[in-house]
């Protein structure tokens, strides 16, 4: 039987979360599992939700789109307690290839938390952005790199060949951050499927993973399965969709049509160009890209495109991937038959994010924090008090899946919920539709993802 906490009744100000009086002492259920995981001398990784420093298109909303940093910080704190003096904490993550990280850490004041942490220890605290470049964009299009300091330790290729969850796939045509198919294409084959992990995460001795509980476009929701793409530092190396439609075994569009393939025909000439990053060509490709969403049509519920939609069946491969990696993989990046590294989750759902996901999200006061050692057991948790159906989620439903190197022992009637809302107690497949929080779906979902009345 596998347990998560599911805790109620949090606001969130700023970056300080005010714990309503009768759950305050609650908030240790969900926190001080991790000073009796860790242990003198380990390395801590600690695994935030930073993909941005604001939403898309408004500058000063941010608290819907990551971590929340009074979470990170208590984190922090309760490490350095069971590292008692010896030991390192490090907290990372690998952003969205154009995201601005130093405006991210200042939105978070994560260099307030790695100096009041510091305070009174000789534990080694520090905080950095894993990713080698930031790519620089212009209406919507790559125009050039910038250069970053990277992750420390540096990169690690692992290859989980014929044993990854991509080796049934039959359309291998895959898209990945960018342009650059041809790149996608080497890390992913017939032969390989190869993703290139940080060497900072697979040296830890245990991972802490923190959330934001949101939709998300490509996978229906990003909780504690989806954070681990940040984990994964070249970002082509991680399938978003496959081209083409269901018809040929790809989830590109949810149907071919004379405009789908007017679309597929003029993305593969502008990804021809697009892949050499050179600003004389991408810029007024970007505005190309621009007019020609005028007459095609903008992404909305009717124009679905980039697998944004419930009928992807590439990005779950990727998640699943890269979540096995991160328990079996040793700090060389072979894979091994038991977990190499001890894990432990806290769901930022405070204010979380609902609708177009995961980075056009509006507010959702929810007010929870989810916390657990079995991310599967927790994504299923999360989703079902959104209101979503985990079944419906090929990330969760797929991970309780049989395979080697599984992500969970359980099935999901072996999930139990502790909570302190009362009609939350309990086994999952008790939660009634009337006690959830009813999020709203991203659009390519509406309709597809959310929990049925049971008879």
């Amino acid at each position: 039987m596998t347990e998560v906490t599911a805790l109620n009744g949090i606001a969130q100000y700023g970056c300080i979360l005010r714990p309503s009086q009768e759950i305050a002492v609650g908030l240790a259920d969900v926190f001080s599992p991790i000073r009796h995981l860790v242990k003198p001398g380990e390395t801590v990784v600690i695994k935030p939700n930073l993909v941005a420093d604001s939403r898309i298109g408004s500058s000063d909303e941010w608290v819907q789109v990551i971590t929340n940093g009074a979470i990170i910080e208590r984190a922090v704190q309760e490490a350095v307690l069971g590292l008692q003096g010896k030991g390192k904490v490090l907290i990372v993550d690998a952003p969205q290839t154009d995201s601005d990280y130093e405006k991210i850490a200042k939105r978070i004041d994560l260099d307030g938390i790695v100096e009041r942490c510091s305070r009174g220890t000789t534990v080694e605290i520090e905080h950095y952005d894993l990713r080698e470049e930031q790519w620089i964009t212009r209406e919507g299009v790559t125009v050039g790199k910038k250069k970053l300091r990277g992750d420390p330790l540096g990169y690690r290729e692992v290859n989980l060949g014929t044993e990854s969850v991509f080796a049934s796939k039959k359309n291998k045509h895959y898209y990945g951050a960018d342009y650059d198919q041809k790149e996608t294409s080497r890390y992913h084959n017939d032969a390989d499927n190869i993703y290139v992990m940080s060497n900072t995460v697979l040296s830890c001795d245990t991972f802490i993973n923190l959330p934001k509980l949101k939709p998300h476009k490509l996978g229906g929701i990003t909780c504690c399965l989806k954070n681990i793409v940040g984990t994964c530092v070249v970002k082509n190396s991680l399938p978003h969709h496959t081209t083409g439609s269901p018809e040929a075994f790809g989830d590109q569009f949810p149907l071919m049509s004379g405009r789908t393939q007017a679309e597929g025909t003029l993305k593969k000439i502008a990804a021809s160009l697009l892949k050499y990053k050179n600003p004389l060509i991408s810029y007024p490709i970007g505005l190309a890209k621009k007019a020609t969403g005028n007459i095609l049509g903008e992404q909305t519920s009717a124009t679905v495109r980039n697998g944004s939609w419930y009928g992807n069946d590439t990005i779950w491969r990727t998640i699943l991937d890269l979540n096995r990696i991160l328990f079996y993989a040793d700090k060389q990046g072979t894979m091994k038959n038991t977990p190499q590294r001890k894990y432990y989750a806290i769901v930022d759902g405070v204010v979380a994010g609902e609708g177009d996901g995961p980075m056009d999200v509006d507010a959702k006061e929810a007010g929870i924090l989810i916390a657990g050692s079995d991310p599967v057991a927790i994504d299923a948790v999360a989703s079902t008090l959104i209101g979503f159906d985990y079944r419906k989620i090929p990330t969760v439903i797929q991970s309780f899946a049989m395979m080697r190197w599984p992500l969970t022992r359980d099935t999901p009637d072996d999930i139990r919920i502790k909570s302190n809302k009362a009609n939350w107690n309990g086994a999952l497949g008790n939660i009634a539709l009337d006690s959830t929080l009813s999020f709203k779906p991203h659009f390519g979902w509406l309709g597809h993802i959310e929990m049925e009345n049971r008879e």
